[in-house]
């Protein structure tokens, strides 16, 4: 009798043994599925917004070959027109026509057109480059503002030619024909000032003899503004600031962006080593690594899951809907649909990831649940036997 009681002792003694390891494989387990979710997103964060030859790829193509650049400045000219009407502005400016009151009239098709003619592709890639260089040498750099500098040459070179005649043209043909009550208005004025002194145009296209003159105008203030450009675009130098609390919002921002830098390398390697950590100390068979693998894969990688498919949509929406909700539905299109490709750079491999770490983890949960369901009853086993699967658990 003394033989058969500590035989039944003996397996209960060791269960509480193990209460310890049980209890620290379910709080690694708990940190796994948080840094599952954290590892995803910021390895994605990583691949994506800190991949300097990917974002200048990206950018450069999104420029160069699809209409959100005169969707941008059509969002421009609809703000300048209705700043015009709230003003009343019916004169092109006090010294010289201004070139910003006449593009108020332009829609995204005369954008299309002038960016063709003034925005050479070698232009692009080479704002891109520049200014992709410039800001991630500043994360790491000591400065306040980025180094960022733009060379104009390839753009004022084509100001200046021919394109920016047509360019003019173009724009000039958005303005309404003079009324009647406009042509007397313009004449009136000219009448009150001595000969010689310039009068400046309504905004219409005013009929000969006043039209090769009016044209002539607009091509100058095209030069004058192209003259006023410099060869060599100093972001830092035209923006910057000296005040304590601009430095101090530039320094947070680098702060941030490096912060978010570490977390996106670190996440997964800390995700990682959670999961050897827990191979190590708590996987005995199929059941615990169910347990203690499984159940945090299926979270961990469904959460990163409802990410991926709801964070797209969702920044879309935010960013069309209410930022830029009162704009034309053309140009709330094109930027939308911008935005839906930047994003499927990040969104759509995320999508892919936690997919396949959710059915990893459902499998190793079905695995768990049949081991589970097959076990032999410990009666009819060896008490060794018996034992060892009562560790498992």
């Amino acid at each position: 009798m003394e033989t058969e009681k500590q035989t039944v002792e003996a397996p209960v003694k060791q269960k509480k043994g193990f209460v310890a390891p049980k209890a620290i494989g379910v709080i690694l387990a708990i940190l796994l599925t948080l840094f599952i979710v954290i590892g995803l997103v910021g390895f994605n964060v990583w691949r994506v917004f800190f991949n300097a030859p990917l974002v200048k790829e990206t950018l450069t193509n999104e420029v160069v070959s699809t209409d959100l650049v005169p969707a941008t400045l059509e969002v421009f000219s609809e703000w300048r027109a209705q700043q015009r009407v709230e003003n009343n502005e019916s004169l092109s400016g006090v010294n010289e026509p201004d070139i910003v009151l006449l593009i108020s009239f332009m829609k995204a098709d005369e954008w299309r057109e002038i960016k063709q003619l003034l925005i050479s592709d070698e232009f692009v890639t080479q704002i891109v480059s520049d200014s992709v260089d410039g800001l991630y040498a500043w994360i790491d750099s000591d400065e306040i503002w980025p180094d960022v500098t733009w060379n104009m040459t390839l753009l004022k070179e084509r100001m200046s030619g021919p394109e920016g005649k047509e360019a003019i043209m173009i724009a000039y043909h958005t303005l309404p024909e003079a009324t009647e009550e406009q042509i007397a208005d313009f004449e009136h004025r000219l009448s009150q000032v001595p000969e010689g002194v310039e009068v400046l145009y309504n905004l219409a296209q005013f009929p000969e003899p006043w039209y090769q003159d009016q044209v002539a105008d607009y091509v100058d203030a095209l030069k004058s503004a192209n003259d006023n450009i410099p060869e060599t675009f100093h972001f830092s130098e035209e923006f910057g600031g000296d005040s304590d609390a601009q430095a101090a919002n530039l320094w947070a921002v680098k702060g941030l962006l490096r912060l978010i830098r570490l977390i996106a390398v670190a996440g997964w390697i800390v995700a990682l080593s959670l999961a050897v950590l827990i191979l190590i100390l708590n996987v005995r068979s199929m059941r615990t690594l169910g347990k203690y693998i499984g159940i945090p894969l299926l979270i961990g990688g469904a959460l990163a899951l409802l990410i991926a498919l709801a964070g797209q949509t969702l920044v879309t929406q935010v960013v069309t809907g209410g930022m830029l909700s009162a704009i034309s539905d053309f140009a709330r299109t094109e930027i939308g649909n911008s935005i839906r490709r930047l994003t499927s750079l990040f969104f759509q491999p995320l999508l892919l990831q936690s997919s396949i770490l959710t059915g990893l983890g459902l499998l190793l949960i079905v695995q768990m649940a049949i081991k589970k369901t097959t076990k032999i009853p410990a009666a009819s086993v060896p008490e060794e036997t018996a034992t060892f699967e009562t560790d498992d658990e």
